[in-house]
């Protein structure tokens, strides 16, 4: 709406993504007026789990190595392991991952009332035509991903160096050396440039702005930066 735009200028609808993959029953839920389909499953909570969960990890799509593992080595390389955990209803621990693309990297496309009214028509069968081009089995999501203008552009807020160094300081914090983890959490920033090479003690409003550095170091806080007795190297996902 022009008015919201005019009020908010970087307005922007968020939705959170969980996505997981498993068994699940089927059946139909209503009355005569009215019948859904609904779906029973541990895999379906996991799934709704992750997506309340993307709210405390500031991301916009939750992954889990299940669903991963699926995915071809070309694809799996877009996601970034962000945690360790388990889930309440689950026992399993799951690695979490998320996909890095910063949306408000992407202009809002302003489009007339007339415009948009006369072509509705073409624009239900592009949109139509562009379904069931991604549906097809000749469709590459890497391919795509590497190519798709909107994609590369909001890819470009991460460098590749904040990527290396995440995955550092993950592997130390999976391994229980939390302070080495927090140190190299702190340099965490999307831009090399913000980053520190040698951080001593860093107040949390100069953290990196990722949202996973920031979880993983308010976790690691609680303990004052050691890892709890018997760490094995997953922690319990508190909230929903």
């Amino acid at each position: 709406h022009p008015g919201l735009q005019q009020r908010l200028p970087k307005y922007r609808v968020e939705l959170g993504f969980g996505l997981h993959c498993g068994w699940a029953i089927e059946g139909a839920i209503g009355s005569e007026f009215k019948i859904d389909a609904s779906y029973l499953s541990p895999n379906v909570n996991v799934a709704s789990r992750l997506e309340a969960a993307t709210k405390q990890f500031g991301v916009l799509t939750l992954i889990s190595h299940f669903m991963v593992n699926l995915c071809s080595p070309q694809l799996a390389s877009y996601c970034r392991l962000i945690d360790h955990v388990t889930v309440k209803g689950s026992k399993q621990p799951i690695r979490l991952f998320t996909i890095d693309l910063d949306y408000l990297q992407l202009k809002v496309n302003k489009r007339s009332k007339f415009i948009a009214t006369k072509n509705r028509f073409k624009l239900r069968q592009l949109r139509e035509a562009q379904r069931n081009e991604k549906f097809s089995d000749d469709y590459k999501v890497p391919q795509a991903l590497a190519t798709d203008e909107d994609v590369l552009l909001m890819r470009t807020t991460y460098a590749p160096e904040f990527f290396l160094r995440f995955s550092m300081a993950f592997r130390n914090y999976e391994a229980g050396e939390w302070l080495v983890a927090r140190d190299m959490l702190y340099t965490c920033h999307y831009s090399p440039e913000n980053s520190m090479d040698f951080p001593t003690v860093v107040e949390e409003e100069d953290w990196p702005v990722d949202g996973p550095t920031r979880t993983l170091l308010r976790f690691m806080r609680h303990t004052n930066f050691y890892p709890p007795p018997f760490w094995t190297g997953h922690r319990e996902l508190m909230d929903k």
